[in-house]
């Protein structure tokens, strides 16, 4: 790309997206470090604004084109919504590229680990609704993000955000994905077994998993391999069937030495793994957790479910510190005027 073409290019996304350096901000504390990045906590020597920086690994950028190119990049770019993380400024030096970010307090995960009592119904109810609209907003654009888990998720009070789009991928024209993808905790049985291709429906999975770890504080399947955690599973909602999932029995059949485990032919023990969940949440991921793919909720489909539907949610803030309850009441509502909205849309 000529310079000239490079400048109007910039010149479209706005002053304040791009022309900052580094020197601009202080480090605070380091935040954590991934596959894909490492996360600072900084402040922003002019204004005073509190950023996280995430400097990408693996990425070496000369031009601009190629920066906003990158698949991070071209997400958050992409994805305007209240509950996924906003990309406030792009910095490129020496050919690395900086993200900065808005920041939050701590990750889902510190905040399982944080609280001494695990959340109740409401509470999770609270977090899963706005999970569930970050999806509905993702999945809409053809995004998906196949790396969805607690330390990917991030809260600040009752607010959460999906963050971490370095995974996250377009969908292809046929709705699907060939590549290896998901932590292998939240990984999708499909996955796991190898099939030739997925979709967004290991989003759904994953959010199956997370709910049932919010309500015990425990990932719900803990696997040291694929092959492990697909007995897991198993051990929680027992095998599938010809009638569940033919594919699936298609695509293990392939593997060579691997066979479900028989002891666990039509166990069904979601709700004695997920004690403080009530019905309406174990039936809500159960169908989460379907194996097939195609028998799962989109995320729209999942703010539908009673679960939802059949509260008025005013409650207590999900973090050991909290807002007013009449905060909290505007929260709730504004979460739900705003899914209403989209119904009446639809």
């Amino acid at each position: 790309m000529s310079t000239k073409a490079e400048h109007e290019m910039l010149d479209d996304l706005g002053n304040g997206f791009y022309g900052k350096v580094i020197q601009d901000y202080e480090l605070l504390e380091s935040l954590g470090e991934g596959s894909f990045g490492r996360v600072w906590k900084a402040i922003d020597k002019h204004s005073c604004d509190i950023v996280a920086i995430k400097k990408l690994k693996k990425v070496k950028c000369s031009t601009w084109e190629n920066t906003l190119n990158l698949r991070e990049v071209k997400a958050l770019r992409g994805l305007d919504h209240p509950n996924i993380v906003k990309l406030k400024q792009l910095i490129m030096e020496n050919n690395q590229v900086y993200l900065i970010m808005e920041c939050m307090d701590m990750t889902l995960t510190q905040l399982m680990k944080k609280r001494v009592k695990t959340l109740n119904n409401d509470q999770v109810r609270v977090v899963a609704i706005q999970l569930f609209q970050a999806l509905a907003h993702m999945h809409g654009r053809g995004y998906f993000h196949r790396d969805l888990k607690p330390s990917n998720i991030l809260v600040s009070n009752d607010v959460v955000k999906v963050a971490d789009l370095g995974m996250s991928r377009k969908v292809l024209d046929d709705g699907k994905l060939t590549d290896y993808v998901t932590t292998l905790w939240y990984r999708a049985p499909e996955v796991l077994l190898m099939a030739k291709t997925y979709c967004p429906a290991v989003d759904m999975w994953a959010m199956g998993v997370i709910m049932a770890e919010l309500f015990t504080s425990t990932p719900l399947f803990q696997g040291s391999g694929s092959m492990a955690q697909i007995w897991e599973i198993c051990s929680v909602i027992g095998n599938p069937t010809k009638e569940t999932w033919p594919e699936g029995l298609q695509h293990a059949a392939r593997i060579s030495q691997f066979e479900f485990p028989k002891q666990y032919d039509g166990a069904d023990r979601l709700a004695e793994f997920v004690p403080n969940a009530d019905e309406d949440a174990i039936s809500l991921i159960r169908w989460l957790c379907s194996w097939d793919d195609r028998r799962r909720p989109t995320a729209l489909e999942a703010l539908r479910h009673p679960f939802f539907a059949s509260h008025y949610p005013i409650p207590k803030s999900i973090a050991t510190r909290g807002l007013t309850s009449s905060d909290m009441k505007s929260k709730a509502k504004w979460y739900f005027r705003q899914f209403n909205k989209k119904r009446r849309i639809a």
